[in-house]
């Protein structure tokens, strides 16, 4: 089955990341916008009928947790509000993020590469590289609505940042064909993610979709 992955850091001193733990209707709007356009923080650059569209179906769906529309437009604005204090507070926050497509040959090469590198557990610490470690703010969760925004810790942000920095994406997909240049790329982008989230004490949202 074909998945997409989508990834984005953030930081954790922000008040948009303190109040994703504690505030359903953010979180709500962060995961269900967490995959348009370029990531997260550009949601609010795309088309403005295509946000709209968007928006009305988040809506549409989710009153239980948005609220009345009144709510509901109080809720967007505050959501866009924090996306645009992040960005301003952390610059080029908005393109620390990535999609993978197609995981399982990226994921069987790098789990070889880490194990002939005589790394522990190294299936499974691809795994959670790609995939993630833990839910996000699970405690948000209820019977009317289960989130699954999955997490990686700063502690393995930084820890996964130094196995990848020792991988070179070229070596690692040494293919000149099309399909080669593809994956090495998509590896490239993910691997760059976490370098830079490391150096910034940022951690990773993942969405898999």
């Amino acid at each position: 089955m074909s998945v997409s992955i989508f990834y984005s850091a953030i930081p954790v001193e922000s008040s948009l990341y303190q109040r994703l733990q504690t505030e359903r209707a953010l979180l709500l709007l962060m995961e269900r916008l967490f995959p348009y356009g370029k990531g997260i923080f550009h949601f609010f650059e795309i088309e403005p009928a295509e946000v709209d569209e968007i928006l009305s179906d988040v809506i549409e769906g989710h009153q239980n947790i948005l609220g009345s529309e009144s709510e509901t437009t109080a809720w967007i604005d505050e959501f866009r509000e924090e996306i645009r204090r992040t960005r301003e507070a952390y610059p080029g926050i908005e393109d620390r993020s990535t999609m993978l497509e197609s995981i399982a040959r990226i994921e069987r090469r790098l789990s070889q590469k880490l194990a002939e590198q005589q790394v522990e557990n190294a299936s499974e610490r691809v795994r959670r590289l790609i995939e993630g470690v833990q839910n996000f703010a699970p405690h948000l969760s209820s019977e009317d609505y289960r989130f699954g925004m999955m997490s990686v810790p700063l502690s393995l942000v930084q820890e996964d940042a130094r196995l990848l920095r020792e991988i070179d994406p070229d070596t690692l997909f040494a293919e000149q064909e099309d399909e080669g240049r593809y994956y090495r790329d998509q590896f490239m982008w993910l691997r760059n993610l976490y370098l830079e989230a490391a150096e910034r004490n940022e951690e990773i949202l993942i969405l898999i979709e």
